[in-house]
């Protein structure tokens, strides 16, 4: 028979964890503790996609890291790519605080540039806590603002998942998918990302590694020949002949 003190332990110690489970971002690793999500796709350098990149030079300019950004490494990686295929527009989902949104105007100069996050009124929709707290508070792109490359680029407001992509339907060169990280979100947003590609464009995806399983099985399920570039970074390039922009 349990005391009652032990009985007052488990009550707190579940009241405790049915605080925490409000957390997206803890119920996440908790659900997923132990199950480890193994990524298909392989790793392929990027090097082996775009010879001509050994010994260029690639202009990432001032990194200021945070670790709610992409590392060093997958800045260069999505850098290389811009440079190599020079895409005409851009379309990233998931903009946060735009760091990642700069480096893709900085890449392309003459790009056009279309980022999508939550609205403040929508940001409990977020499924990572830290996410949801930027959005709240206003500072979605606050990290391109102010920049020469902020004039090229358009901050759309609403969530993926339901966002009408139909005017820039098949017209984007580079979709970058890094909004939502739970399957569902993951799933809906590669789908919409497919919809927006040009032939012969690219698709990336942050994120794609075990810690997020699913954003891991949303890409594994679309069946395409992606890559991994780094841990973390996961690329589609569309074999198809790029067609003119109209």
């Amino acid at each position: 028979m349990l005391r009652r003190m032990d009985l007052e332990y488990w009550r707190r110690a579940l009241a405790a964890l049915a605080g925490r489970l409000q957390d997206r971002e803890f119920r996440r690793d908790w659900l997923s503790a132990g199950l480890e999500v193994r990524p298909r796709a392989p790793f392929r350098s990027l090097f082996e996609r775009f010879p001509e990149l050994e010994h260029r030079a690639i202009d990432v300019g001032r990194v200021t890291y945070r670790r709610s950004n992409m590392d060093p490494l997958e800045q260069y990686c999505i850098s290389a790519v811009v440079e190599m295929t020079r895409p005409d527009r851009i379309f990233e989902i998931g903009t946060f605080d735009g760091a990642t949104t700069h480096v893709l105007a900085r890449s392309a100069p003459e790009a056009e540039v279309l980022t999508l996050d939550l609205p403040p009124e929508s940001a409990v929709l977020a499924s990572v806590a830290q996410e949801a707290t930027h959005a709240g508070a206003g500072e979605v792109g606050s990290r391109f603002r102010d920049t020469p490359e902020a004039t090229r680029i358009t901050q759309l407001l609403g969530d993926s998942t339901t966002f009408d992509y139909t005017p820039w339907e098949g017209t984007v060169d580079l979709v970058l998918v890094d909004a939502g990280h739970e399957y569902e979100n993951a799933r809906a947003d590669s789908q919409a990302a497919l919809r927006l590609l040009r032939p012969g464009g690219v698709v990336l995806w942050d994120d794609y590694e075990p810690g997020w399983p699913g954003v891991v099985r949303a890409v594994d399920e679309l069946q395409l020949p992606v890559v991994r570039l780094t841990p973390g970074l996961a690329a589609y390039f569309d074999p198809s002949p790029r067609q003119p922009r109209g």
